[in-house]
């Protein structure tokens, strides 16, 4: 037999009625348009602007060259942007750093149209390039981050003396402590850095209504 196991609820009038309740609304984080940025190192030797084979066969690279190929063939990826920073690293008179880290961005370029040109890419944003003759923000980073003996010493050199010139004749003066600068920090500065910039777009309205 039946076995009651309690009395029913009709609650069909104690729904939410749009006419008489006010709803809370938040803010969602969709995004329709989203950047990525990819980048990649030329290195260059010391005095020397001229771009080695070897720089333009590593990892990234390729890596860089091709999400630059893929952006551009993919309808739903544009290219906003490509960068060229170039630097030169703190040590030498300060007329042959500009004249370096110029040159870099110059051959640096040069090099990027061609690869453009040759990948059949016409549709890149903006081409821009700047450089900066004596990099000693990237500097101070790197020996911030480095395991270098006496770096305490040598970020108090930074902070005490803003003159580029007196920077490198105190650095200088630790003579001990430049040969591991000279040899584990400022190669890494001697560079042009690549950047694209490419925009992931997300679908309209009407697709997201049809879908």
């Amino acid at each position: 037999p039946r076995v009651k196991v309690a009395n029913g609820v009709v609650a069909t009038a104690a729904l939410a009625d749009a006419s008489t309740v006010t709803p809370a609304l938040a803010p969602d984080k969709f995004q329709r348009i989203i950047n990525e940025k990819y980048n990649a190192d030329i290195h260059f030797l010391i005095n020397q602007a001229n771009i080695r084979d070897g720089q333009l066969k590593t990892a990234e690279m390729l890596t860089l060259n091709e999400k630059i190929k893929d952006a551009s063939a993919d309808k739903q990826r544009e290219i906003e942007e490509i960068n060229i920073s170039s630097y030169a690293s703190p040590e030498g008179a300060l007329d042959l750093n500009t004249r370096l880290a110029e040159n870099r961005e110059k051959n640096t370029s040069a090099y990027m149209k061609n690869q453009l040109k040759k990948d059949k890419i016409t549709e890149f944003g903006e081409l821009t390039a700047n450089f900066t003759p004596e990099d000693w923000e990237g500097f101070q980073k790197l020996v911030s981050a480095s395991n270098i003996q006496d770096k305490e010493l040598i970020l108090s050199v930074l902070s005490m003396y803003k003159d580029p010139e007196q920077r490198e004749k105190e650095i200088r003066n630790l003579s001990s402590i430049f040969d591991q600068l000279a040899e584990q920090i400022l190669p890494q500065l001697r560079k042009s850095r690549i950047t694209a910039s490419i925009n992931v777009i997300g679908k309209s309205d009407e697709e997201i209504l049809q879908a």
